[in-house]
């Protein structure tokens, strides 16, 4: 069963966001609590639980955990601050190619985790599945 997070999407990407400087403005607030929203129906899609979520100024991350395997996963706009970008863009645009990285973890608690991997919004459940589905190292 996959998550329909496509509101989601159509909702935030491509949008900029207020700035508050050194303060998390309330707009960008408000896209961290629908990412989380978005992130939580994908894990329960693959049959496990968001868990350790975390907010960052301009970044968010968090693991999925199913059985006793965990996703580490991150998503950050510390290329342009306010510029909310969630699908894979063209090797033509600024930036990485993808704006989130997911990655195998030992547990909860483990940023180190395994290899890094570039995924979108749209491609990411299928991403956190395969990394499910692998052998962890911990």
């Amino acid at each position: 069963m996959a998550a329909n997070i496509q509101a989601f999407i159509r909702k935030w990407n491509g949008r900029t966001l207020e700035d508050d400087g050194c303060y998390v403005s309330k707009e960008f607030h408000s896209f961290q609590v629908a990412f989380f929203n978005a992130m939580r129906k994908i894990a329960k899609s693959l049959g496990g639980e968001l868990v350790n979520q975390s907010y960052g100024h301009y970044d968010m991350s968090g693991f999925i955990k199913r059985g006793d395997k965990y996703v580490y996963f991150s998503y950050c706009n510390c290329g342009n601050r306010t510029h909310v970008e969630l699908k894979a863009r063209s090797i033509y645009d600024y930036g990485a190619l993808c704006p989130m990285l997911c990655r195998t973890a030992a547990n909860e608690k483990d940023y180190r985790g395994g290899s890094n991997n570039w995924t979108s919004m749209e491609t990411c459940e299928r991403e956190i599945e395969r990394l499910l589905n692998t052998e962890h190292h911990g």
